[in-house]
């Protein structure tokens, strides 16, 4: 199937990979991350949040079951700029299978490289730190740069999408959600509308905001969100949000030593003994001592002890680090959506 093109991950530091392309005949920089999960390669490589990271998967085995149809996807494309796997299947095989992974990559024009030790290359990314680095193909010229500064802005609606007919208005302020968000918001019934990320927020516009996580960097969105705080509508934030409501109340966050990569992350509620087993993709945290005194910690990383989730004391304004989306796992993470839900609807009565 391949005519075993040569290509090479380079790092920052000088570290050199080598392998075969089976994307994109096209070089691309970016910034290198590791993911662990053993299965849902469609829907990472689908997920805004990935938008502009060349991604490596530490599961040997990739492209064996191809990729869903589109609207099944957590996007309409592929987002990341890269992808680096040890051994590409050239045959795929699964009921619900649209194309293979390599011609939804090549259709998308994003390179892609095998052959190459991922779990080293993981740990060299733990050793080092997540760095930039750049797919370099055979015969492809110099990579292709990615405008970290656009992102928020290419992962976004440019006008706002209405999705069902509930009894309540929930408001997703677009900075890269997920189509699994939307769908667990329309399982309960509400009325939702998709905002660009730039977006005035009214409070005359929703009965409840939910705020997602950004691949770009989320300061741009501190003080919208801080006037949309100051209006008392209930607010939920998923996949790293928390990190943008830490910002919109002064709070400082820090990059992680070690990223949360994977579907393997346990967090802890606190003040309780309810443990949670997560899937994030993320490498930043909140400093802890500079959240201000009405607000508190909602979940931990057991591993590292790192915040995942802030709460504030009064009202429902609340968001997590994790991704509560039930997909491939049990629905134990229901009561999240469900409380944001039943407080939007509340708050109308």
């Amino acid at each position: 199937m391949f005519n075993k093109k040569s290509a090479a991950l380079t790092l920052e530091d000088g570290t050199i990979f080598t392998g075969f392309s089976f994307g994109a005949d096209g070089s691309v920089s970016g910034e290198v991350v590791f993911n662990t999960a053993m299965i849902g390669y469609p829907e990472l490589l689908s997920d805004p949040l990935m938008r502009g990271h060349i991604v490596a998967l530490t599961y040997p085995l990739i492209g064996n079951y191809g990729v869903p149809p589109v609207e099944e996807l957590e996007s309409g494309k592929v987002q990341v700029a890269g992808l680096v796997v040890t051994d590409y299947s050239e045959e795929f095989s699964h009921w619900n299978a649209g194309e293979s992974l390599s011609k939804w990559l090549k259709d998308n024009n994003v390179p892609a490289i095998y052959g190459v030790d991922t779990r080293a290359l993981a740990q060299h990314l733990r050793d080092h730190g997540e760095m930039s680095g750049k797919i370099i193909v055979e015969g492809a010229g110099n990579p292709r740069e990615i405008d970290f500064s656009k992102l928020m802005a290419e992962v976004s609606v440019n006008e706002p999408v209405i999705y069902g007919d509930g009894d309540v208005t929930i408001a997703i302020l677009d900075t890269g959600v997920q189509n699994s968000v939307i769908r667990s918001l329309l399982r309960r019934g509400v009325r939702v509308v998709r905002l660009p990320w730039h977006t005035d927020l009214d409070e005359n516009q929703y009965d409840g905001l939910l705020l997602v996580g950004t691949a770009d960097d989320p300061t741009p969105l501190a003080e919208n969100v801080r006037r949309a705080i100051e209006k008392d509508k209930p607010i939920f934030g998923v996949r790293g949000a928390d990190i943008t409501l830490a910002l919109a109340v002064g709070g400082k966050i820090k990059k992680l030593e070690r990223s949360h990569r994977g579907t393997n992350q346990p967090v802890l509620e606190t003040g309780t003994n309810h443990a949670l087993i997560t899937s994030q993709n993320h490498s930043w945290a909140i400093d802890p001592q500079s959240l201000p005194a009405d607000w508190e910690v909602w979940f931990e990383n057991l591993n590292d002890g790192s915040i995942e989730g802030i709460r504030r004391k009064t009202g429902f304004v609340k968001a997590v680090q994790f991704n509560p989306e039930p997909t491939l796992r049990p629905e134990e993470f229901s009561p999240l959506y469900d409380n944001f839900i039943d407080a939007a609807r509340d708050g109308k009565k």
